[in-house]
């Protein structure tokens, strides 16, 4: 599992509903659709793997979950400069979330993975396990009324 925290100063992230234009419209727009750019240092190459489970986060706050659909790309593409490297989110995983980094933390702790998520700038990479996928699957945002999904495109897990 990969926590992606989102940057204020990122052109694409100047406030939260910024965010969630991002998800709802900007990925599907992209080519290959679901780009994710990021700037050099972030994911080391093989640091992401396709159906890997994503957590977003904006200010501390979870927004977003999704799993990769590819590894990590070289952009060949004319941001390269600012942007050497992408990977693919696959949309149709993309899922509105709840919660904090403090939250997710306490629960990795709860199962005995020590990790500093809050308080890293890094983008942490989590060790896949049971527990793991549990506390990924358990960030979905419940509707509060129906006690459903709540859900930015089509799910499937």
């Amino acid at each position: 599992m990969r926590i992606i925290k989102l940057s204020s100063m990122d052109i694409d992230f100047p406030d939260r509903p910024s965010v969630d234009e991002y998800f709802n419209v900007k990925l599907h727009n992209r080519n290959p659709v679901g780009q994710f750019l990021f700037t050099q240092g972030r994911i080391a190459e093989g640091g992401i793997s396709t159906n890997e489970p994503i957590i977003f986060s904006y200010k501390k706050e979870i927004t977003h979950i999704a799993k990769a659909a590819s590894g990590r790309i070289v952009n060949t593409g004319e941001d390269a400069g600012i942007y050497p490297f992408y990977f693919i989110v696959d949309i149709s995983t993309i899922c509105l979330a709840q919660g904090n980094l403090a939250d997710v933390e306490d629960a990795l702790v709860s199962a005995e993975i020590y990790k500093n998520i809050v308080h890293t700038q890094g983008w942490p990479l989590i060790p896949d396990s049971l527990e793991v996928n549990q506390i990924w699957k358990d960030l979905k945002r419940k509707d509060r009324n129906s006690g459903d999904v709540s859900q930015v495109t089509d799910h499937q897990t």
